[in-house]
Order: structure tokens, then sequence, then C-alpha cells
């Protein structure tokens, strides 16, 4: 299940991430959901049936914001080939800072939720071997299919994302506690950290590539 492009610390630093941006979006912005798009889609579909059209264009705005991201983070990623990781997570590093400026410290506005979507679209492509990384309901059914078939250590490998996701959103309540708005700055430097990580990853690959041949 691990991607040996990415350092397990930066797997882990991954999912914290995500756990804290789950954390944030649900305190902040609980109508606009920018990390939970089979929410927003089924909110589209209420909408609809009730006939809220006007309730439909910002959930729409914000599935497309995440799908026209992830959309551009893979065909970058493709090119980016061993430095795919690193290009990605900074990306998304900038994206989340870029949802700063616009944050309030009660509720996040419509163009900090676009933005954070982009953000969390564009991480979803980290890996080249797995897209949707983050995805917790698809990682815990592989997870358990992965018991199933005795392949513990893939099992154990689905534990500790989970685990990491749990304490990143846990982490999320001090830091917006203390940083408010700027908890998503904090963010964003857990992911240009997790950049480091996969840059050292990627240059240590290169350098053993090198003398193997």
């Amino acid at each position: 299940m691990l991607d040996r492009k990415i350092p397990f610390p930066a797997f882990a630093l991954l999912f914290m991430v995500a756990g804290a941006t789950d954390a944030l979006i649900y305190l902040h912005s609980r109508d606009l959901l920018a990390v939970y798009m089979t929410g927003n889609s089924s909110h589209i579909g209420r909408h609809i049936g009730e006939g809220n059209w006007a309730g439909i264009t910002p959930l729409a705005a914000v599935i497309a914001a995440f799908f026209t991201a992830t959309a551009l983070g893979a065909w970058i990623g493709m090119r980016a080939r061993r430095w795919r990781p690193t290009v990605i997570l900074l990306l998304t590093s900038l994206l989340m800072s870029a949802s700063m400026p616009f944050a309030h410290s009660d509720d996040y506005p419509f163009i900090t939720v676009l933005f954070i979507a982009a953000a969390m679209g564009t991480l979803n492509q980290v890996s080249g071997n797995e897209s949707g990384v983050t995805f917790l309901t698809g990682m815990l059914v592989r997870t358990g299919r992965a018991f199933a078939e005795g392949n513990f250590k893939a099992g154990l490998d689905g534990l500790v994302r989970w685990s990491a996701l749990v304490a990143g959103a846990a982490l999320a309540i001090p830091l917006n506690n203390h940083l408010g708005r700027h908890a998503l700055l904090a963010i964003a430097a857990m992911l240009a950290l997790g950049a480091v990580f996969t840059a050292w990853n990627a240059l240590v690959g290169r350098h053993r590539a090198r003398h193997s041949s």
C-alpha cells in the first residue's frame, strides 16, 4: 500500500494534514465541505429534490474546484516523474497558503473553501501508484481485505494511516484555538515539510540508481 517514492514520515504527515483539514472544515464550513465530495454530491441531489436550485451552485463550484485541481495535479505529476510527490506537496502547500488571507476566525468564506478544495484535490494525486490516497473509507476497505488475506504489513500500514488522520484532526483543535485562521498556514507548513522528506527521498533514490548502473 505504501508508495516507495514517498517516505513513511511524509505519508504520515499527509494523513495528519488530511485529518487537520477535515476538522477545520467541519468547524468553519459545515454547509460546503471542501474535503468530502460524496457529501457535497448528496447535498446537490437533495437540493434538486427540494427544488432549491440556488443551493446547487456553490456545491457544484466546490466539486469543480476539487476535480479540476486533481486532474491538473495528475497531469503535472505524470510529467514530474520521481519528483511527483515533492511537486504535488509544494503545489498543495501553496494552495493551502492562498486560502488563509480570505479566511475569518469564525466561518470560512466561499473563496477559502474553493482554495482548500483545490488543495485537497491536488494532494490526492501525490502518489503515482495510488490515487485518492486520503480517501479513508476506501482505505479501510483495503485494510480489512489485507488482514483477511493475511497481509499484515499492508493491514498495519492502513491502521497507521487511520491513526495519523485521527491525530491530525485532534491537532487541528489546539491549532485553531491558538492560531485562528493562521492554522491553515500551519497545515501548509506541514505540507512543505512533507515536500522536504520526499525531495530527500528522490535524491537518495537517484544517487543509488547512478551507483548501481
